[in-house]
């Protein structure tokens, strides 16, 4: 066999059974489709986020861990969204939705049963009833395509693909097989974008036994694809920081899979010479996008936190040659879903490229907030910020636990990860999703949404005193996250009928005490004071003022337009006149000490 071909022999088998009568589509791995969501939304623009996906010896309960933040360019924010299992007639048909204008464009077969699920309206398939789930992260690629809907040529989104595969599998490798089949041999795929720099996707997807990284982009027709799946190792974690990750690929392992096209297309255009270890990325990637050290200071960070033994060089860079970092790592210790918080949280504290430091850029109260992409920075070719996990711009994080045994857990956190609560928003026997998660986007500000009150909590902090403000912040996270960790261990093997109810009570104390904190943090930080409210009701206010080294580095001394002697002259004035006024101050009589003690008591 040819590289192309020797991964895919059992892939061929599972897709001939899939149309193996007619046009009814039969799978072993209890394949279904559901109809489709009655939300279907315009997205903004396109999302640049990172992925995760661990084995289930990599955690401490055995479980998968499988999503991702969705850092999307503005929008007003992303609802989860519930599919219910569904029936179907035979004969029926499921339409296929353009991913941003959510018109059909096209339509496959359908199939009798069709599983329950969860999905974001900004985004993609989350878990399904058999803990199926998924992650996503956009990447440059070599070949992209438009969709049919823009006058384009390719049928299938990452959307679309993700949510399909929720409703027709209950694996990991039956997803892989089905999405590499729809996009390669019925319609084509397109990505985020037609640009080469984000026209590729990554997504990562786990069921409670296995863990994998699934990589795909247009072929030259734009009619079909070419993808790539590798096995996350049992006892590993891999992030996808926007860039392609599978590299030297062992086709004749299990642990590989390669669409029949990929070789063939890379020899074509002379991205692989024939002879050497079949390399996905080298291939087909163009490295990290938007800046050198955009993608590879994530992915240096995301293991320096969770496998510091390892002491990665973080000067490396990712390029189309050279993927810098290993594809996964073993962790130092097995992970709890907190760990995870931990890396989505991040903005380089305590490393040399931390965005919290004593920089002009931080600002006097040590800011992360790096607003990025206006038109100026066209006049600094060679300019760029630091790109964080936890960035403004977040939609969303988002991690599913596929335990092996019980419910899979769906944990949610809306906005920016650093100013947000992580909690279970649902499981695999939930059959909805609390309104919290959901927004109104008709709304400017939906104030029954937990995004909005975590976009308050974000933006106020990042407008007043952040260096003060995240403490607040993670007291706040620290206090509420324990009770959201008992909630998801209650719920892994509560019985089906309890959960719907348990996360709506949840949810509901989750967007009362963010709400509640914000309104908290605008008050104590306010008109660049800290005001403090004391429990007898009395109110005291500090000036705290800006720190010597930012009033140094903005030229504080020079700020304003007056010779030295100016100043001397003004501090010489009020010394003297300071000496006088207590010289006023002695020579006053005062009331005796009895006539006093008798005004207090009139008083």
């Amino acid at each position: 066999f040819s590289p192309s071909h020797r991964r895919t022999h059992w892939a061929s088998a599972f897709v001939a059974e899939l149309f193996g009568q007619g046009r009814m589509w039969r799978l072993c791995c209890a394949m279904a489709i559901a109809a489709l969501p009655e939300v279907a939304v315009a997205r903004p623009g396109a999302d640049h986020c990172t992925a995760v996906v661990a084995g289930p010896k990599a955690t401490a309960d055995g479980s998968s861990l499988v999503g991702q933040s969705n850092d999307a360019e503005g929008g007003p924010g992303s609802s989860l969204v519930f599919v219910p299992a569904q029936d179907h007639a035979v004969g029926s048909s499921r339409p296929i939705l353009d991913q941003e204008t959510g018109v059909k464009i096209g339509s496959i077969p359908q199939v009798s049963h069709t599983f329950a699920y969860t999905y974001t309206t900004h985004g993609y398939g989350v878990m399904n009833e058999h803990k199926l789930a998924f992650g996503e992260s956009t990447c440059s690629a070599r070949i992209t395509a438009s969709s049919l809907a823009h006058n384009g040529t390719a049928l299938f989104s990452n959307k679309e693909l993700t949510q399909i595969a929720l409703e027709r599998c209950s694996t990991a490798r039956c997803a892989l097989a089905l999405m590499g089949n729809l996009s390669v041999n019925h319609g084509g795929f397109y990505g985020e974008d037609t640009a080469v720099d984000t026209g590729g996707e990554a997504l990562v997807v786990a069921d409670p036994t296995e863990a994998w990284v699934f990589h795909i982009l247009a072929d030259p027709t734009g009619t079909s694809a070419v993808w790539a799946a590798q096995r996350v190792p049992d006892d590993h974690i891999a992030w996808v920081p926007n860039t392609f990750v599978i590299r030297e690929m062992n086709l004749s392992s299990d642990n590989f899979m390669l669409s029949p096209n990929a070789a063939a297309v890379a020899k074509q255009f002379g991205w692989w010479d024939g002879k050497s270890t079949f390399n996905f990325a080298q291939a087909f990637s163009l490295g990290e996008y938007s800046s050198p050290h955009y993608s590879s200071r994530r992915l240096w960070r995301a293991y320096d936190l969770l496998a510091p033994s390892l002491r990665l060089d973080a000067s490396l860079e990712i390029t189309d040659a050279d993927g810098a970092y290993p594809f996964s790592v073993r962790p130092d210790h097995l992970l709890s879903t907190a760990d995870v918080f931990r890396v989505y949280r991040d903005y380089y504290e305590g490393t040399p490229f931390s965005l919290v430091g004593d920089t002009l850029a931080a600002g006097p109260f040590n800011s992360p907030l790096r607003v990025a992409a206006g038109d100026s920075e066209a006049e600094v070719p060679t300019g760029g910020w630091e790109r964080p996990i936890s960035i403004y711009r977040t939609d969303y994080a988002v991690l599913s636990a596929c335990h092996p045994e019980g419910n899979g857990i769906v944990w949610f956190a809306p906005h920016t990860p650093h100013a947000s609560a992580f909690a279970p928003v649902w499981t695999s026997a939930a059959t909805a999703v609390p309104r919290p998660y959901f927004v109104n986007e008709a709304l400017s500000v939906d104030h029954e949404s937990l995004f909005w009150a975590v976009s308050a909590v974000s933006n106020w902090a990042f407008g007043s005193m952040f260096s003060r403000a995240i403490v607040d912040i993670r007291a706040a996270q620290a206090d509420l996250e324990p009770k959201a960790q008992a909630l998801a261990a209650a719920l892994r093997h509560a019985d089906a009928t309890e959960h719907d109810g348990q996360l709506a009570t949840f949810a509901s104390t989750v967007h009362g005490t963010w709400w509640n904190f914000f309104w908290s943090l605008m008050g104590k930080y306010n008109d660049g004071y800290v005001v403090t409210h004391g429990g007898d009701g009395s109110v005291s206010s500090a000036a705290v003022g800006y720190p010597a080294w930012w009033l140094k580095q903005v030229g504080f001394d020079k700020a304003l337009d007056a010779p030295s002697t100016s100043f001397d002259e003004l501090k010489h004035r009020m010394a003297i006149a300071e000496e006088k006024m207590k010289e006023i101050d002695a020579a006053r009589k005062r009331p005796s000490a009895a006539v006093q003690q008798s005004l207090e008591l009139l008083v």
